[in-house]
Protein backbone atom coordinates (compact mmCIF):
# COMPACT_ATOMS: atom_id res chain seq x y z
CA UNK A 1 0.00 0.00 0.00
CA UNK A 2 1.11 3.56 -0.69
CA UNK A 3 2.53 5.25 2.42
CA UNK A 4 0.15 8.19 1.86
CA UNK A 5 -2.59 6.02 3.40
CA UNK A 6 -0.74 5.73 6.72
CA UNK A 7 -2.49 8.75 8.28
CA UNK A 8 -5.87 7.25 7.43
CA UNK A 9 -5.41 3.78 8.93
CA UNK A 10 -7.67 2.87 11.84
CA UNK A 11 -8.52 -0.09 14.02
CA UNK A 12 -12.08 -0.28 15.28
CA UNK A 13 -15.10 -2.52 15.34
CA UNK A 14 -17.41 -0.29 13.31
CA UNK A 15 -19.03 -1.56 10.16
CA UNK A 16 -16.85 -1.12 7.09
CA UNK A 17 -18.21 1.42 4.58
CA UNK A 18 -16.35 0.03 1.60
CA UNK A 19 -14.64 -3.27 0.77
CA UNK A 20 -11.90 -3.48 -1.86
CA UNK A 21 -10.56 -6.87 -2.96
CA UNK A 22 -7.36 -7.23 -4.98
CA UNK A 23 -6.81 -10.44 -6.93
CA UNK A 24 -3.73 -11.49 -8.87
CA UNK A 25 -5.71 -12.91 -11.71
CA UNK A 26 -5.88 -12.16 -15.39
CA UNK A 27 -9.63 -12.45 -16.04
CA UNK A 28 -10.84 -14.41 -19.04
CA UNK A 29 -12.38 -11.91 -21.40
CA UNK A 30 -13.30 -12.95 -24.98
CA UNK A 31 -12.27 -10.47 -27.64
CA UNK A 32 -15.85 -10.05 -28.86
CA UNK A 33 -16.70 -8.34 -25.54
CA UNK A 34 -13.92 -5.76 -25.79
CA UNK A 35 -16.18 -3.02 -27.14
CA UNK A 36 -19.23 -3.92 -25.09
CA UNK A 37 -20.94 -1.21 -23.08
CA UNK A 38 -20.10 2.49 -22.98
CA UNK A 39 -16.61 3.71 -23.86
CA UNK A 40 -15.27 6.27 -21.38
CA UNK A 41 -11.71 7.33 -22.13
CA UNK A 42 -9.44 4.28 -22.01
CA UNK A 43 -12.03 1.88 -20.57
CA UNK A 44 -15.49 0.44 -21.24
CA UNK A 45 -18.31 0.13 -18.71
CA UNK A 46 -21.24 -2.27 -18.84
CA UNK A 47 -23.63 -3.97 -16.42
CA UNK A 48 -23.49 -7.69 -15.68
CA UNK A 49 -26.26 -9.00 -13.40
CA UNK A 50 -25.74 -7.17 -10.08
CA UNK A 51 -22.32 -5.78 -11.00
CA UNK A 52 -20.81 -2.99 -13.06
CA UNK A 53 -17.80 -4.09 -15.09
CA UNK A 54 -15.04 -1.62 -15.90
CA UNK A 55 -12.78 -3.12 -18.55
CA UNK A 56 -9.50 -1.80 -19.96
CA UNK A 57 -9.29 -3.55 -23.36
CA UNK A 58 -5.85 -2.40 -24.43
CA UNK A 59 -4.01 -2.68 -21.14
CA UNK A 60 -2.27 -5.98 -21.81
CA UNK A 61 0.39 -6.03 -19.07
CA UNK A 62 1.33 -4.35 -15.79
CA UNK A 63 -1.78 -3.07 -14.19
CA UNK A 64 -5.44 -3.82 -14.00
CA UNK A 65 -7.45 -5.30 -16.83
CA UNK A 66 -10.86 -5.42 -15.19
CA UNK A 67 -12.67 -3.93 -12.19
CA UNK A 68 -15.91 -5.39 -10.83
CA UNK A 69 -18.10 -3.00 -8.83
CA UNK A 70 -21.10 -3.90 -6.68
CA UNK A 71 -23.47 -2.25 -4.22
CA UNK A 72 -23.05 1.31 -5.55
CA UNK A 73 -19.23 1.07 -5.55
CA UNK A 74 -19.16 -0.07 -1.92
CA UNK A 75 -17.74 -3.48 -2.89
CA UNK A 76 -14.97 -3.57 -5.48
CA UNK A 77 -12.59 -6.16 -6.93
CA UNK A 78 -9.46 -5.18 -8.87
CA UNK A 79 -7.91 -7.88 -11.04
CA UNK A 80 -4.15 -7.50 -11.38
CA UNK A 81 -2.95 -8.85 -14.71
CA UNK A 82 0.47 -10.09 -13.66
CA UNK A 83 1.17 -12.48 -10.80
CA UNK A 84 4.33 -12.04 -8.75
CA UNK A 85 5.93 -15.10 -10.34
CA UNK A 86 5.04 -14.14 -13.94
CA UNK A 87 7.78 -13.77 -16.59
CA UNK A 88 7.00 -10.05 -16.89
CA UNK A 89 7.54 -9.40 -13.17
CA UNK A 90 10.76 -11.41 -13.19
CA UNK A 91 12.03 -9.48 -16.20
CA UNK A 92 11.66 -6.02 -14.58
CA UNK A 93 12.39 -7.12 -11.03
CA UNK A 94 10.15 -7.68 -8.01
CA UNK A 95 10.85 -4.33 -6.29
CA UNK A 96 10.25 -2.30 -9.46
CA UNK A 97 6.97 -4.12 -10.07
CA UNK A 98 5.72 -3.64 -6.51
CA UNK A 99 6.48 0.09 -6.61
CA UNK A 100 4.72 0.52 -9.96
CA UNK A 101 1.67 -1.42 -8.76
CA UNK A 102 1.44 0.69 -5.63
CA UNK A 103 0.92 3.66 -7.96
CA UNK A 104 -1.66 1.82 -10.07
CA UNK A 105 -3.68 0.72 -7.02
CA UNK A 106 -3.35 4.16 -5.39
CA UNK A 107 -4.92 5.82 -8.46
CA UNK A 108 -7.61 3.14 -8.81
CA UNK A 109 -8.61 3.66 -5.18
CA UNK A 110 -9.00 7.35 -5.92
CA UNK A 111 -11.27 6.78 -8.91
CA UNK A 112 -13.45 4.25 -7.10
CA UNK A 113 -13.62 6.36 -3.94
CA UNK A 114 -14.68 9.50 -5.80
CA UNK A 115 -17.49 7.56 -7.48
CA UNK A 116 -18.59 5.80 -4.29
CA UNK A 117 -18.98 9.03 -2.34
CA UNK A 118 -21.71 10.20 -4.73
CA UNK A 119 -23.86 7.57 -2.98
CA UNK A 120 -22.91 9.12 0.38
CA UNK A 121 -24.11 12.60 -0.68
CA UNK A 122 -20.54 13.82 -1.14
CA UNK A 123 -18.47 14.96 -4.12
CA UNK A 124 -14.81 15.61 -4.92
CA UNK A 125 -13.60 19.08 -5.85
CA UNK A 126 -10.34 19.55 -7.78
CA UNK A 127 -8.77 22.09 -5.45
CA UNK A 128 -6.07 23.13 -3.03
CA UNK A 129 -7.46 24.05 0.37
CA UNK A 130 -6.32 25.74 3.58
CA UNK A 131 -7.72 26.06 7.10
CA UNK A 132 -8.28 29.69 8.10
CA UNK A 133 -9.89 30.50 11.47
CA UNK A 134 -11.27 26.95 11.77
CA UNK A 135 -12.92 27.07 8.34
CA UNK A 136 -11.68 25.85 4.97
CA UNK A 137 -10.94 28.12 2.03
CA UNK A 138 -10.97 25.95 -1.09
CA UNK A 139 -9.13 27.16 -4.20
CA UNK A 140 -10.34 25.47 -7.38
CA UNK A 141 -8.96 25.88 -10.89
CA UNK A 142 -7.66 23.88 -13.80
CA UNK A 143 -4.13 22.49 -13.46
CA UNK A 144 -1.44 25.15 -13.77
CA UNK A 145 -3.75 28.09 -12.99
CA UNK A 146 -2.32 28.72 -9.52
CA UNK A 147 -4.50 27.01 -6.91
CA UNK A 148 -1.48 25.49 -5.13
CA UNK A 149 0.33 28.84 -5.33
CA UNK A 150 -2.56 30.65 -3.64
CA UNK A 151 -2.89 27.96 -0.95
CA UNK A 152 0.84 28.14 -0.22
CA UNK A 153 0.70 31.95 -0.02
CA UNK A 154 -2.08 31.69 2.60
CA UNK A 155 0.13 29.23 4.45
CA UNK A 156 3.14 31.54 4.24
CA UNK A 157 1.43 34.91 4.87
CA UNK A 158 -1.30 33.94 7.35
CA UNK A 159 0.09 30.69 8.74
CA UNK A 160 -2.90 28.69 7.50
CA UNK A 161 -2.53 24.92 7.53
CA UNK A 162 -2.86 23.29 4.11
CA UNK A 163 -5.75 20.81 4.18
CA UNK A 164 -5.00 19.28 0.77
CA UNK A 165 -2.88 20.32 -2.21
CA UNK A 166 -4.98 18.91 -5.04
CA UNK A 167 -8.46 17.62 -4.12
CA UNK A 168 -10.98 17.94 -1.31
CA UNK A 169 -14.28 16.18 -0.69
CA UNK A 170 -17.37 18.24 0.17
CA UNK A 171 -20.24 16.73 2.15
CA UNK A 172 -23.30 18.06 3.98
CA UNK A 173 -23.81 17.04 7.60
CA UNK A 174 -26.57 18.54 9.80
CA UNK A 175 -27.26 21.29 7.26
CA UNK A 176 -23.59 22.39 7.14
CA UNK A 177 -20.99 21.76 4.44
CA UNK A 178 -17.71 20.16 5.44
CA UNK A 179 -14.57 19.40 3.44
CA UNK A 180 -11.94 16.72 4.00
CA UNK A 181 -8.25 16.31 3.31
CA UNK A 182 -7.33 13.19 1.33
CA UNK A 183 -4.19 11.20 0.49
CA UNK A 184 -4.65 11.98 -3.22
CA UNK A 185 -2.88 15.34 -3.14
CA UNK A 186 -1.23 15.40 -6.56
CA UNK A 187 2.39 16.47 -6.81
CA UNK A 188 2.04 18.87 -3.87
CA UNK A 189 2.57 16.16 -1.23
CA UNK A 190 0.40 18.23 1.14
CA UNK A 191 -2.57 16.75 2.98
CA UNK A 192 -3.91 16.18 6.50
CA UNK A 193 -6.62 13.85 7.73
CA UNK A 194 -9.10 16.47 8.95
CA UNK A 195 -12.75 17.38 8.56
CA UNK A 196 -13.29 21.17 8.44
CA UNK A 197 -16.40 23.29 7.99
CA UNK A 198 -16.42 24.95 4.57
CA UNK A 199 -15.84 28.69 4.58
CA UNK A 200 -15.72 29.42 0.85
CA UNK A 201 -14.94 27.94 -2.55
CA UNK A 202 -12.82 30.29 -4.64
CA UNK A 203 -12.60 29.69 -8.39
CA UNK A 204 -9.39 31.22 -9.69
CA UNK A 205 -8.49 33.02 -12.88
CA UNK A 206 -5.06 34.39 -13.76
CA UNK A 207 -4.92 38.17 -14.10
CA UNK A 208 -2.53 41.09 -13.70
CA UNK A 209 -4.75 42.77 -11.11
CA UNK A 210 -6.58 41.20 -8.16
CA UNK A 211 -10.35 41.35 -8.32
CA UNK A 212 -12.96 39.25 -6.49
CA UNK A 213 -16.64 38.99 -7.32
CA UNK A 214 -19.68 36.79 -6.68
CA UNK A 215 -20.45 34.91 -9.91
CA UNK A 216 -23.92 34.47 -11.37
CA UNK A 217 -25.98 31.35 -10.70
CA UNK A 218 -25.19 30.01 -14.18
CA UNK A 219 -21.48 30.56 -13.60
CA UNK A 220 -21.62 28.82 -10.21
CA UNK A 221 -23.27 25.76 -11.75
CA UNK A 222 -20.59 25.56 -14.43
CA UNK A 223 -17.74 26.06 -11.96
CA UNK A 224 -18.87 23.47 -9.40
CA UNK A 225 -20.12 20.84 -11.87
CA UNK A 226 -16.90 20.91 -13.89
CA UNK A 227 -14.56 20.90 -10.87
CA UNK A 228 -15.27 17.34 -9.70
CA UNK A 229 -13.43 14.08 -10.36
CA UNK A 230 -16.61 12.14 -9.52
CA UNK A 231 -17.97 10.62 -12.72
CA UNK A 232 -21.37 10.00 -14.31
CA UNK A 233 -21.39 6.48 -15.72
CA UNK A 234 -25.18 6.19 -15.71
CA UNK A 235 -28.32 8.22 -15.09
CA UNK A 236 -28.34 7.65 -11.33
CA UNK A 237 -24.76 8.89 -10.93
CA UNK A 238 -25.54 11.89 -13.14
CA UNK A 239 -28.59 12.75 -11.01
CA UNK A 240 -26.61 12.42 -7.79
CA UNK A 241 -23.81 14.61 -9.11
CA UNK A 242 -26.34 17.23 -10.22
CA UNK A 243 -28.14 17.14 -6.84
CA UNK A 244 -24.93 17.52 -4.83
CA UNK A 245 -23.82 20.34 -7.14
CA UNK A 246 -27.14 22.10 -6.53
CA UNK A 247 -26.75 21.67 -2.77
CA UNK A 248 -23.23 23.11 -2.76
CA UNK A 249 -24.38 26.11 -4.81
CA UNK A 250 -27.24 26.79 -2.39
CA UNK A 251 -25.22 26.51 0.81
CA UNK A 252 -21.63 27.50 -0.04
CA UNK A 253 -20.03 30.92 -0.38
CA UNK A 254 -18.69 30.80 -3.95
CA UNK A 255 -16.27 33.44 -5.22
CA UNK A 256 -14.58 34.10 -8.56
CA UNK A 257 -11.12 35.55 -8.00
CA UNK A 258 -9.02 36.97 -10.82
CA UNK A 259 -5.58 37.31 -9.30
CA UNK A 260 -1.83 37.46 -9.72
CA UNK A 261 0.93 35.67 -7.82
CA UNK A 262 1.77 38.62 -5.56
CA UNK A 263 1.28 38.13 -1.83
CA UNK A 264 -1.10 41.10 -1.80
CA UNK A 265 -3.65 38.72 -3.36
CA UNK A 266 -4.03 37.10 0.06
CA UNK A 267 -5.08 40.28 1.88
CA UNK A 268 -7.46 41.39 -0.88
CA UNK A 269 -9.32 38.06 -0.95
CA UNK A 270 -9.34 37.79 2.84
CA UNK A 271 -10.95 41.22 3.08
CA UNK A 272 -13.52 40.36 0.40
CA UNK A 273 -14.50 37.14 2.18
CA UNK A 274 -14.84 38.98 5.47
CA UNK A 275 -16.93 41.92 4.24
CA UNK A 276 -18.89 40.81 1.18
CA UNK A 277 -22.62 40.28 1.58
CA UNK A 278 -23.68 36.85 0.45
Amino acid sequence: MDESFDLFLCNNSEKTDMIINIEEKRPFFPEYLWNKGTKIGIFHVYKKKDSIIQFFPYQTHKGVKLVELKNDFHEVTYYLCDKMDSPYVKSIGHDVYVESMQGVIFNLFRETFFNMILFENAMSIHSASVIDEDKAVVFSASSGTGKSTQANMWNRVLGCEVLDGDVTVCREIDNKLYVYGLPWCGSSGQFVNKKVELGAIVFLKQAKENNARIPSLKEKIGYVFSSTFSETWDEEMANRRAKITENIIKKAKIIEYSCNMDESAVAILKEFLRNSEY
